[in-house]
């Protein structure tokens, strides 16, 4: 394929990972290696959600200080030019008691996402460097971002109340870097915010929106604005005009599917005529029923007609991939089925811990 990197981005509640999804399904039912980075995808190689990130010198000083997990660290450490992220989840799970210790307590004051803006943009362009360049090796292998190119950058200098001008300098420093996979920006909007605001309402329910709000008020760009959730509503109109902007200036293959009407079917052809690939009907087989458990991590799911009820009560649809394969709905998390009785989790792993890539789960009885 020429397109190496596919960016879906749009405003929250256009469809970025439900269309992921549809595309990595149908890559990998055509014969391509692809890699699907979803949005919380752990760890994830462009944004930051539970990173701490230090200079090298402060993560020296770090494990002199703290040299009893200075072996834990360097396990998960990812070392880039000037920067070492270390994922705070990945980091737990390794040592079970570690939130309560001081040496956590201090990891977390070197939290990726509220730092400041000279500091972040050092952090994340390096981040966005190492991914481009592990990516480009892998000559084969297509990769799919759905709200790290736009939707991340947007909300957090937004947020910042920083000039569009930075903005537009930032991801113009993250485009130069992955031009090497020649990327294609799919960009996914309805004609009116308003129209995507009330779908949003009505998608997730105001509450939830309300949630969103009360979590960044404290940030400069409300600091102005009015005290409620209409603040957001104006928040979600300056991204969807960053956006725009942002869109025209771009000079790499770049497409706009206006989603109004909600015909997904259509959208998903538009894209896969885009990308050359043929659709492939999904194999009719169903996934083997009952409750499933890892007893190490104190985990389990249950499936049933093919809907899986995940360990954190979230059910999802589940399409075969092959007899033993099957894709779990709208994450790129793959259930393996083998022996007789147990499953493997494949795929790209996402934050909660079920989705661990690797771990086995026995069926019960």
């Amino acid at each position: 394929m020429k397109n190496r990197l596919i960016m879906l981005e749009g405003l929250p509640g256009t469809g970025k990972s439900t269309n992921s999804f549809k595309l990595y399904e149908q890559l990998l039912l055509n014969g391509k290696k692809v890699s699907w980075i979803h949005e919380v995808s752990q760890p994830h190689p462009v944004l930051f959600f539970t990173e701490s990130c230090m200079t090298k010198e402060e993560y020296r000083k770090f494990k002199i200080k703290y040299s009893e997990v200075a072996e834990i660290l360097d396990e998960v450490a990812e070392v880039r030019k000037t920067t070492v992220g270390i994922d705070q989840e990945m980091v737990s799970r390794r040592s079970p008691e570690a939130q309560k210790q001081e040496w956590y307590q201090e990891l977390l004051q070197y939290d990726a996402f509220p730092t400041s803006l000279d500091r972040y943009e050092v952090q994340a362009l390096e981040k966005w460097e190492a991914f481009a360049k592990n990516a480009v090796q892998d000559e084969d292998k297509v990769f799919i971002l759905d709200s790290s190119f736009f939707q991340y950058q947007i909300f957090t200098y937004l947020l910042k109340a920083a000039p569009y001008k930075r903005l537009e300098s930032f991801v113009g420093k993250i485009t130069e870097c992955i031009k090497p996979l020649n990327p294609l920006l799919i960009y996914l909007y309805r004609e009116h915010t308003e129209d995507s605001i009330a779908f949003l309402k009505e998608q997730r329910g105001e509450q939830d929106l309300v949630s969103i709000w009360k979590r960044d008020r404290g940030e400069p760009y409300y600091q102005n604005k009015q005290k409620d959730v209409m603040a957001f509503y104006d928040f979600l109109k300056d991204y969807a005009t960053y956006a725009k902007d942002l869109f025209a200036t771009l000079k790499i293959d770049k497409r706009k599917i206006e989603i109004s009407k909600n015909n997904w079917k259509a959208y998903e052809n538009e894209m896969l005529e885009l990308l050359k690939i043929n659709r492939e009907e999904i194999p009719a087989y169903k996934a083997m029923e009952g409750t499933f458990v890892n007893a190490e991590y104190g985990l389990s799911f249950t499936i049933k007609d093919n809907v899986m009820k995940d360990s954190e009560g979230v059910q999802r649809h589940l399409f075969p991939k092959s007899q033993e394969e099957f894709f779990v709905e709208g994450i790129p998390t793959i259930l393996q089925f083998f022996g007789e009785s147990s499953i493997r989790i494949c795929g790209q792993q996402i934050i909660p811990q079920w989705t661990e890539t690797g771990t086995i789960y026995t069926k019960e009885g």
